[in-house]
């Protein structure tokens, strides 16, 4: 039933890392010296031209031949966003005692126009300062949007039909005659952001050709009456209007922004809910209580919230519509957005050679060029190189390696979901209540973010300076590391970075990050600037291959396997001439993610991909070696040795000797 969260227990196990290694080295498995990808392909005698390939089916068709009603297929395809029958089953799946599952109820469909980017980044800073400073407004209902049409509805048997129709706008949308630009506007009770007329016609255009669109297959959505704005706060109390006032003007309105339009649709019960975000998992002592899983969201009546005299309430789980009592502390308020799903996602493209002004910058060329990746200008580089050789000596190139480690052991795993709890309090004072707890706890914006991103333990910090130390003995040398942008990773590049006394500081790569697939959001990570103000040494120049804004929430499999093997490949290829070894310190699944298809093996499914992950201990080591000859990968041994430990349970010593 939690499919959908399997990957939060990727370290509740840990393994002896000769285990692990036998695992991956076993015969046909991705580690195997044996494999038939070397092979060459051989010529056929016979050929038979007449057999025809049946039509692929469709989500739907795949589903109810998988044994599932069709209603109940539709129902699935359009809660999940029409993005995959993996996605799907496992909706249906974990709603098997979904009292309302076979409820026919229309979802509520609309269109957002979002900002992507450094704009993104300036609208968030406010959304968390106003609402740590201010308090909750209507605004942290949702993300920072303009809201282009009003909600409508729409059956679950139109879920393609939408998307196709919503498809249909990418050249329109190609054809924007201006950048978008923003006036900043307030009132008592109101600060937002409107659209300038040049931009104005243009979007209500667009709209409009949806609207007709849909109105052919009876689908009914009215124009967007209200002039096209971002809400900024509104519904707060009066005596703050002049701090919001004031946190607002501080955006930065001409940083680089990509616009895009999205389709979105809600369960209908949000718009009457308020909704909850699980902070505390919680296992039901009595028939009644709803189970509360991490990564989840419970809907709540807000009528219910003066009800109560024991601080529990009635609710439905978001991630498997069961309904029963929870506790409301195990909660906190949240947007409703986060229980929202992305059908589909178009981008706002300038028409072709118009002038892109950037932070008072003129460049002649096309928008999208703000948005190209740094390899473009590796080209130059390249250049210099080769006419650097024509006087250097030629330098032999060191054999390259790729050398990928697991993060060490993470504080919420180690002490329990409940560690932040423990060691928070009401004020987010920071207390070590136990050895293994970090010795001194970072700084960041919200402290809050340390629950989707914790911290190392003490014994995992150790665990990543002995990894050093073998690393050091073995004389390793490391061309460069890379680390997730995970806290939990970056402390354990640190350590083995320092041990090593490494001078190429840390990448950061967001590409490395885990799978997202088991949670409906991607963690607020520390910014490279703020880790470096506290000592990390990170490259703040590095230009990820895959920047955060680019993850899927919510990825398949088999699209994970394909962001860490592009990931992969590209970081090799920034490192092509100067061979060596290179470094990824990544989560339990990267050891497989960035090594089985550059070895020549096929992705694992979604089954054998969830299987893997417990069994690979903190700190594992793989490690891939390039033939000079062929240029194809093979695992090698990797250069360390295994760590195992017994665990230490948390006792008090007096109950102990008291017994």
């Amino acid at each position: 039933m939690h499919s959908i969260v399997a990957e939060g227990r990727e370290g509740g196990h840990l393994v002896n890392a000769t285990e692990l290694y036998s695992l991956f080295r076993h015969p046909g498995s991705v580690f195997s010296d044996r494999s038939m990808a070397s092979a060459s392909l051989p010529a056929r005698s016979n050929r038979d031209d007449s057999i025809r390939r049946t039509k692929q089916q469709t989500a739907q068709e795949t589903l109810m031949s998988m044994g599932f009603p069709r209603k109940r297929a539709e129902k699935a395809i359009a809660a999940t966003g029409d993005r995959g029958i993996q996605l799907a089953s496992d909706w249906l799946l974990s709603h098997v005692d979904d009292p309302t599952l076979d409820d026919r109820t229309c979802r509520e469909y609309i269109l957002y126009l979002c900002p992507n980017g450094k704009l993104q980044d300036e609208l968030n800073k406010f959304w968390e300062k106003s609402m740590s400073q201010c308090g909750w407004n209507g605004a942290h209902s949702y993300f920072p949007h303009i809201t282009m049409c009003p909600f409508f509805a729409a059956e679950d048997k139109d879920v393609g039909f939408l998307s196709e129709t919503f498809l249909k706008l990418e050249n329109k949308l190609r054809q924007a005659p201006d950048a978008l630009k923003l006036d900043f506007f307030s009132q008592m009770n109101f600060i937002g952001l409107f659209v300038k007329e040049g931009m104005y016609d243009f979007l209500q255009d667009c709209v409009s050709i949806f609207c007709r669109e849909l109105s052919k297959q009876g689908i009914k959505l009215e124009p967007h009456k209200k002039q096209l704005h971002l809400t900024l706060a509104y519904q707060y109390p009066q005596e703050q209007h002049d701090k919001l006032l004031k946190y607002a003007k501080e955006i930065d309105l001409t940083v680089d922004v990509r616009w895009d339009l999205r389709l979105y649709s809600r369960d209908p019960r949000a718009s009457k809910s308020e909704i909850r975000k699980v902070v505390k998992a919680y296992t039901p002592q009595v028939g009644d209580e709803l189970e509360l899983i991490d990564g989840d969201y419970i809907f709540l009546d807000p009528k219910e919230l003066n009800k109560t005299k024991d601080g529990w309430y009635p609710g439905v789980s978001w991630l498997t519509g069961q309904i029963g009592m929870f506790p409301g502390v195990y909660t906190q308020k949240t947007a409703e957005t986060w229980t929202w799903a992305l059908h589909r996602s178009l981008p706002l493209h300038i028409r072709p050679k118009s002038v892109a002004v950037t932070n008072g910058v003129i460049v002649e060329e096309d928008y999208d060029a703000i948005w190209h990746d740094e390899k473009d200008y590796a080209k130059v580089n390249k250049v210099f190189i080769k006419e650097k050789k024509r006087v250097t000596p030629e330098v032999k190139r060191e054999q390259r390696k790729l050398i990928i480690c697991r993060h060490g052991e993470r504080t919420d795993f180690a002490m329990g979901k409940g560690w932040y709890d423990m060691c928070f309090n009401d004020d987010g004072k920071y207390s070590r209540v136990n050895l293994n707890l970090p010795k001194k706890m970072l700084t960041r914006v919200n402290n809050l973010e340390f629950i989707n991103d914790p911290p190392l333990t003490e014994v995992g910090k150790f665990q990543a300076r002995l990894t050093a130390d073998v690393l050091l003995e073995n004389k390793v040398t490391i061309a460069g590391v890379y680390s997730s942008p995970a806290l939990r990773c970056l402390q354990t590049a640190t350590e083995i970075y320092q041990g090593l006394n490494l001078q190429s500081k840390i990448k950061i790569e967001p590409g490395l990050f885990e799978w997202t697939g088991h949670t409906s959001v991607v963690p607020r990570w520390i910014s490279p600037d703020d880790l470096s103000k506290q000592g990390y040494p990170i490259d703040s120049h590095y230009s990820p291959q895959v920047p955060k804004d680019k993850l899927e929430d919510g990825e398949s499999i088999s699209n994970l396997y394909a962001r860490s093997t592009e990931t992969t490949r590209q970081i090799l290829k920034l490192h092509e001439k100067e061979g060596g070894s290179i470094l990824f310190v990544g989560h339990s699944g990267t050891l497989d993610l960035c090594t089985r298809v550059i070895t020549g093996q096929q992705p694992r499914p979604s089954t054998s991909y969830r299987e893997l992950l417990p069994k690979v201990p903190y700190l594992a080591m793989c490690a891939i070696e390039e033939d000079a000859i062929t240029r194809k990968w093979k695992h090698i041994d990797a250069p360390t040795l295994p760590l195992s430990h017994g665990r230490n349970i948390v006792q008090s010593v007096r109950d102990i000797l008291n017994s």
